[in-house]
Parts: C-alpha cells; sequence; structure tokens
C-alpha cells in the first residue's frame, strides 16, 4: 500500500528516500522545504526557471519527490510521467484554498491541433501518487474545440486548492482513483469529464462561463466502475460571464449510456436548468443505462421537475467518499481538504 506523503499543518511523513525531506504543509507556504526541488524565474542558483526542467531533473524512480514553485506566470505545457510519489507545491499565503494562489501554468492548445484531448492538456499527469497545492492551471484556447487545462491519468492522485480554467473539455479525469478538494473548475462545455475515472469533488467551486453541461461522463461499458460524485460544492457562474445563464446550464450530459454521475449536498445556482440532466444529442440521447442522481442539494437551481432518466436518493449511500475512492481513501487524501 503506498504510504501517504502529504499532510497539513505540522504532520510530518516519513518519505521513502533520503534524498527528500517531509513536507510540512503550512497556512502560509512562501519558501520551498528543505529537498525541494525549486522552480523560480529568473532562476537562482541550484534552480529551475521552467516547471518542466524541474521535473525533468527527477530520477525516474521510486523515490518521493517534492517541487516548491516560486510566484510567477509559467507559459508552458507541463508532463509528469515520472514512477515515484512526486508532490508540486504552489507558493501561497494561504494553503487552505485556491484564492490565493500566486501560480499559474498556462499554454493555449486545441485537441484539433494536437491530435487528440490528452494532448492538449496544459498539465498532463499521467503517474499515480501525484499530488498538486495551490497550483491555477489555464488552457486559454477557447471556443471552438475541446482544450483541456487538466490531463489526469493515475491512480491516488489529488488536487488540493487549485485552480483549473477552459471553455471545452477543462479538466480530464480518466483513470484511477482522484480527489479534488478546495478547488476552482471553470468551463462551459463538458468541462469535468472522463471515461474510467473515480473522481471525488470536495468543496469545490464549479463555475460555468457560458451555456452547456458542466459533466460529461463515459464508460465503455456496464461494468465500468467510472463515478463522478460531487460533494459540499458551490455550483455557481463565472464572472467572465458575458451573458446571463439562468437556466442554461445542466449538471451533466452522457458521453455514454452507461454514465454515472451524481452531485450531493451541493448549492446549485439559479444558472441549473430545472430539468438538471441533458441528453447527449438528439440522434444519440445515451440515457439508457445512465446513473445520474442528486442529494439533498440546495439552492435554486435544485428545484424543477428533473429529467426523466435521473433520480433524487433519499440517502448518499453508494456515493460518499468511500464508496468513490475505497475504504483506504483516507490513507492518501489530505485531509484537511476534505
Amino acid at each position: 500500500m503506498f504510504t501517504p506523503f502529504f499532510l497539513l499543518f505540522g504532520i510530518f511523513v516519513a518519505l521513502a528516500t533520503t534524498h527528500a525531506s517531509p513536507v510540512e504543509k503550512r497556512a502560509s507556504r512562501t519558501t520551498p522545504p528543505a529537498g525541494a526541488v525549486v522552480v523560480k524565474n529568473p532562476a537562482g542558483s541550484g534552480q529551475f526557471s521552467t516547471i518542466q526542467a524541474a521535473i525533468n531533473s527527477l530520477p525516474n524512480d521510486s523515490s518521493s519527490r517534492t517541487i516548491f514553485i516560486f510566484p510567477g506566470t509559467y507559459s508552458e505545457q507541463v508532463s509528469i510521467t515520472r514512477t515515484g510519489p512526486t508532490t508540486i507545491l504552489g507558493s501561497t499565503t494561504d494553503t487552505t484554498s485556491y484564492t490565493s494562489n500566486s501560480v499559474t501554468i498556462t499554454h493555449s492548445l486545441s485537441a484539433a491541433a494536437a491530435g487528440n484531448d490528452d494532448s492538449s492538456g496544459t498539465l498532463r499527469v499521467h503517474k499515480d501518487n501525484f499530488a498538486m497545492y495551490n497550483v491555477n492551471v489555464r488552457n486559454t484556447f477557447g471556443i471552438g474545440s475541446q482544450a483541456l487545462a487538466l490531463s489526469s491519468y493515475g491512480t491516488n492522485i489529488g488536487y488540493y486548492g487549485s485552480a483549473f480554467f477552459g471553455y471545452q473539455d477543462t479538466v480530464l479525469a480518466n483513470q484511477g482513483n482522484q480527489f479534488f478538494g478546495v478547488c476552482y473548475i471553470e468551463g462551459a462545455v463538458d468541462f469535468i469529464f472522463g471515461q474510467h475515472a473515480r473522481a471525488f469533488f470536495q468543496r469545490n467551486v464549479i463555475a460555468s462561463v457560458a451555456a452547456g453541461a458542466i459533466t460529461a461522463d463515459g464508460p465503455t461499458s456496464a461494468t465500468d466502475a467510472s463515478l463522478f460524485v460531487i460533494n459540499h460544492s458551490t455550483i455557481t457562474t463565472s464572472t467572465a460571464a458575458t451573458t446571463s445563464l439562468t437556466g442554461k446550464v445542466f449538471l451533466g450530459r452522457p458521453w455514454t449510456q452507461w454514465a454515472k454521475v451524481a452531485f450531493t449536498s451541493c448549492n446549485l445556482g439559479a444558472h441549473i436548468n430545472g430539468a438538471g440532466w441533458e441528453i447527449w444529442s438528439t440522434a444519440t440521447p445515451n440515457t439508457a443505462d445512465v446513473t445520474f442522481a442528486e442529494f439533498a442539494n440546495t439552492g435554486a437551481g435544485a428545484a424543477g421537475t428533473r429529467a426523466s432518466f435521473s433520480k433524487k436518493l433519499s440517502s448518499n449511500t453508494g456515493f460518499t467518499a468511500a464508496d468513490v475512492l475505497g475504504s483506504s481513501w483516507t490513507s492518501w487524501v489530505d485531509q484537511a481538504y476534505v
């Protein structure tokens, strides 16, 4: 079993190598912890000016490694594939939220130009045992194509106090167990999507910038374990929206007929359509075997006659963090963000 390597507020965990020191998470994190690889632009002695260069400097072995990023906007596409546990820490004066983040990774690339969704990602994580804290990630391509801010493939992955900005297909959670704690996710069309991941979104702010569906889950069969649960989150309109979105946004649509998505204990803004959920398309509704569920949601968007292929639950059984991520989830999810 993977040993957790990231806990908050003075809790230390022994790492698997003497090359990296334990990381202490604090309310303010503006200096690198001992043993961390450092990114700063302009770079000083022993530092890297790009995040990718810092990642490339890490050994592709089982050792646990940490990267600390000083404030700045880093215009690059970042790919992480190394084997060992890896943590990225963005400088911030408040680790408990994304609102004071001072590190941004930005890139503009469409899936049409890149060749596929994954290749367009500003941040591409293809590994297990990864954590990222207090980093903003943007794909600035805009309208016209899928264009990912985050492409995430792997298990025991946690994103904490981070923010993801895009338009279509902002966040791809595509395989393994993934946790998003106290994050901000912005987009318009299918901007939280994937096919095989079990992803739990806890205390997020999910903001629509234009009309469309928030989620698009696409399991490839009835036995595919894919499941997205958005819990105790605020579902709202982005301040970047240029027109009224009242009634123009849906909680999700089914990429395939086996889509499984639940919103539990969320506050839903008036931009959520009374039907709640929509079909994939007129030609391909994809509603035969969907699980579109809601439990204990509040707000103006929680009212209305919901789509016939969705359901409201009397209990969140089957949709808790333990249900989604497994009974050992507390061993790798940072509990300060639960």
